[in-house]
């Protein structure tokens, strides 16, 4: 499978934000970072970085591997 990093990451995070019932502004408010930062990367103006990617799967109380594990991409 060829994922598109950024577009995971969007994909993910949005199913997250769906299940928790959370804003971009709240998941950026959990993980320290601003709403802009997470706004760029989603839009794909900017690319994430690990440290970023790390911090909003610790907001999220998740791990890095449970973010991105492929069997709940569904």
């Amino acid at each position: 499978m060829d994922y598109n990093r950024g577009n995971l990451f969007a994909k993910r995070l949005y199913k997250y934000m769906r299940m928790r019932d959370l804003t971009l502004n709240r998941v950026a408010k959990l993980s320290g970072l601003t709403a802009s930062t997470l706004n760029n990367i989603i839009n794909r103006s900017s690319s994430s970085r690990v440290d970023t990617i790390y911090r909003v799967c610790n907001g999220l109380h998740t791990s890095v591997r449970d973010f991105f594990r492929l069997s709940s991409l569904q």
